[in-house]
């Protein structure tokens, strides 16, 4: 008898072992998962900053090609600054986007910064107006 018990003993120690081995797993992937999304979540927040600067610089192009319409001429230099500012906007958002998988024309939420679809009214992911 004492054999017996010995040997269901030894296969609840082998058992609760494994159980322990296979929890440590799932936590360590749970772990894992979650940074993912954080990282892919900052990477979306970045996106969308870097294009409402895109944006915002877009409009002082605006303004500036404007301004030499009603007679006050833009300088070329500042003008084509401006334009460099913006090239370079567009392609550190086309490196995010790249890390976050997008394709790189893809537009994004200027709210949340999630990649759109064609013929979204609304963000898929925070619900804002296109």
């Amino acid at each position: 008898m004492n054999e017996k018990l010995q040997n269901l003993l030894e296969l609840v120690r082998r058992t609760a072992w494994q159980a322990g081995d296979l929890a440590a797993d799932a936590a360590y992937g749970a772990g894992r998962a979650a940074e993912d999304l954080l990282s892919a979540a900052k990477l979306r927040v970045q996106a969308a900053t870097v294009d409402s600067e895109i944006t915002a610089k877009l409009k002082d192009v605006g303004e500036m090609v404007y301004a030499t319409h009603t007679g006050t001429p833009t300088e070329s230099e500042a003008l084509l600054a401006k334009l460099q500012e913006i090239d370079g906007l567009k392609a550190r958002l086309a490196d995010i986007n790249e890390a976050l998988g997008r394709e790189t024309a893809a537009e994004v939420c200027s709210t949340c910064g999630a990649a759109l679809r064609e013929g979204d009214a609304f963000c898929r992911e925070c619900g804002a107006k296109r």
